[in-house]
């Protein structure tokens, strides 16, 4: 709302207000000048300290709603380009499954060694249930497996150990198995390394800390040895095209 009066009926309006503790930005709402004018018109102006606190609020709060609305613009212009790159993603081939299972396998199960024990057979372990009902599905789908030939192992922390019947009924979920078949659980100890302060570590399986209080989930694949020769030669055909 502009009130139209003349030049120094505006300037004392500006005035006025300004002494009332209204910021720049709200005078302008009332009169027809730039807030350069306002700004040169105002810059000698004493305000008291009651004054002075009600812009400082006023300003505080102008600054929260605008980045409130910036963050909200920034949420909703990632979730656009989510939501367009998911359309992105069609049907998925079985060579297409293949390489991603392999791929990720390669990530997950050898991040931490140069080679593994093809003796121990197919393991694969993640606390990412997304990770998990795929490597299921690779398996079921590439490696031809039937449920009778997984078994489950299951990661907790000290802090997490009242978690089991959780754990075992949130796994059971996830993998659409048996609870009967969740009855190996592990717990993480803690230990403080010598010569060193404030130093506690986990002994984990190769993965990262700070896993949910669910903990990890370890996908076994019973007589599998051949399936990991098979694996590791797949990974061996990738490394050597990018070599």
């Amino acid at each position: 709302m502009t009130i139209f009066t003349s030049k120094t009926e505006t300037k004392r309006l500006a005035i006025d207000l300004r002494k009332k503790g209204y910021s720049y930005s709200e005078i302008a709402d009332f009169v027809s000048v730039s807030k350069s004018t306002l700004g040169y018109w105002l810059k000698n102006l004493k305000l008291t300290p009651p004054q002075e606190e009600r812009i400082r609020q006023k300003r505080i709060v102008a600054s929260r709603r605008g980045g409130a609305k910036k963050s909200q613009h920034t949420v909703d212009a990632i979730e656009k380009i989510r939501s367009s790159s998911a359309k992105n993603i069609y049907n998925i081939s079985k060579r297409e499954l293949w390489l991603m299972g392999v791929t990720l396998y390669w990530r997950e199960r050898l991040r931490h060694q140069q080679d593994f024990d093809l003796r121990k057979g197919v393991r694969f372990a993640s606390s990412d249930p997304h990770l998990i009902r795929f490597f299921l599905h690779w398996l079921i789908r590439i490696g031809k497996l039937k449920n009778d030939e997984l078994l489950y192992d299951v990661f907790l922390t000290e802090d997490n150990r009242s978690e089991i019947k959780n754990s075992k009924n949130y796994w059971a979920r996830v993998t659409s198995s048996p609870k009967e078949m969740f009855t190996r659980f592990y717990i993480q100890k803690k230990y403080v390394k010598k010569n060193e302060r404030i130093v506690k570590k986990q002994k984990v399986i190769g993965l990262k800390r700070n896993q949910n209080t669910l903990g990890i989930l370890r996908i076994r694949v019973r007589a599998s040895s051949m399936l990991a020769r098979q694996i590791s030669g797949w990974i061996q055909g990738i490394r050597n095209t990018l070599a």
